[in-house]
């Protein structure tokens, strides 16, 4: 009878420890992470880097997407009229976005960014590390043929899996056209000190450096929970 009451109590004090292991985000939960991680980017990109016109490049997995809507949305929100362009002349769209879905994509977004002030790269989601490289990769290759001028937007799992490092690693020109870019930024959170925040980012020598932050923003609670959750399985 012991046996069965000891064994009883033991099962009784595990249960609030299966209760309280972390569950995995549901599809939903994704999304609103990226609604928030999309949000702070598209302000960055409107207080930091001070872009009027913006090109997003985006992989198509559903993550992804919602991430560079959050983003497209925020960035629209400041920039609501039509162009820049004179009166004489058609104006620029303000807001492209190429969804890369065919094999040429990356051509295609180097072709319609190739004049905006910012472009960002969203890469991740779904897709496999390699597949999301790929993308990131012929991107690069294109804009440095471009000797694009403008700023460079990485979403945090692009910085975070150094995929423009291996680009530049990997590709001397985009070595090269990187190495002589002082505009390309990168989301960065800390969840310990509660912190979001935009790193400045160098690729002399074709080294992923960070150079300094600047813009820093408190989290709430709210974002962080999801945020430590999206990785459990």
């Amino acid at each position: 009878m012991k046996r069965v009451l000891i064994a009883a109590a033991l099962c009784a004090t595990a249960l609030p420890v299966f209760a309280n292991e972390p569950k995995p985000l549901t599809l939903g939960e994704q999304f609103i992470v990226r609604a928030y991680a999309g949000q702070l980017e598209g302000l960055a990109l409107n207080n930091v880097v001070k872009a009027n016109t913006l090109g997003i490049a985006v992989n198509d997995s559903t993550i992804c997407v919602a991430l560079a809507s959050a983003m497209a949305g925020e960035f629209v929100a400041h920039n609501k009229a039509e162009g820049l362009a004179e009166k004489t002349e058609n104006p620029e769209r303000r807001l492209d976005i190429v969804a890369f879905n065919k094999p040429d994509s990356a051509a295609f977004a180097a072709q319609q960014f190739k004049n905006k002030d910012a472009i960002a790269l969203v890469f991740g989601g779904q897709l496999s590390d390699e597949a999301n490289a790929k993308e990131v990769k012929m991107l690069l290759t294109d804009l440095a043929k471009e000797n694009y001028k403008g700023a460079l937007f990485l979403h945090l799992t692009v910085f975070g899996k150094k995929w423009v490092e291996m680009a530049a690693t990997e590709d001397k020109a985009v070595g090269t056209w990187l190495a002589g870019k002082d505009n390309i930024f990168a989301l960065a959170v800390n969840p310990q000190e509660k912190k979001g925040m935009v790193n400045q980012v160098s690729y002399k020598d074709g080294k992923q450096t960070v150079t300094g932050a600047v813009f820093t923003t408190d989290l709430n609670n709210g974002f962080l929970g999801l945020f430590n959750r999206r990785l459990v399985k």
